[in-house]
């Protein structure tokens, strides 16, 4: 993977924080390659993506920031994960994942339906071939998420 393909996640992961949620700023911390098993967030969403690429979207976060960020997105306090919360994740990953393949419009970036899964002890894999870039996200006053992406050119 290539940084001409994170750059362009980060960037549309700061800009749907800022204009959907009006939060800023939103920082990215120092990014991790993983491989092999390693453990994932208590409320991840997931989208594939397709075109001249082949990989995947995610975010993750706890559950206190999942229940914040859609509560932010939405305009209510929301003080448990329940499906509302986990639809906005969804959708707000939708939006981010969308951002992202507009500024990578040369790969015809196609987007799969987001997935959202719930609940604790999550883990990943990921083979030496196809590894996932995790960059700790930050909101100043708010928590930390992660977006974490991986993606081959075909």
């Amino acid at each position: 993977m290539k940084s001409e393909h994170i750059n362009p996640c980060i960037e549309a992961c700061v800009d749907t924080y800022k204009t959907m949620l009006g939060v800023t700023p939103v920082r990215a911390g120092k990014l991790e390659v993983k491989t092999g098993v390693f453990p994932i967030s208590d409320v991840m969403g997931v989208i594939g993506l397709t075109g001249k690429v082949r990989g995947a979207m995610l975010i993750g976060m706890k559950e206190e920031m999942a229940c914040s960020t859609v509560g932010m997105f939405l305009d209510k306090e929301i003080p448990e994960v329940d499906a509302d919360v986990l639809d906005g994740i969804g959708e707000i990953l939708n939006i981010i994942a969308g951002a992202a393949a507009a500024k990578l419009a040369d790969f015809k970036i196609g987007l799969g339906l987001p997935t959202v899964l719930a609940g604790k002890d999550h883990k990943m894999f990921a083979d030496l071939n196809s590894p996932w870039i995790v960059i700790p996200m930050k909101i100043e006053g708010c928590g930390l998420f992660e977006l974490a992406i991986t993606m081959e050119e075909v």
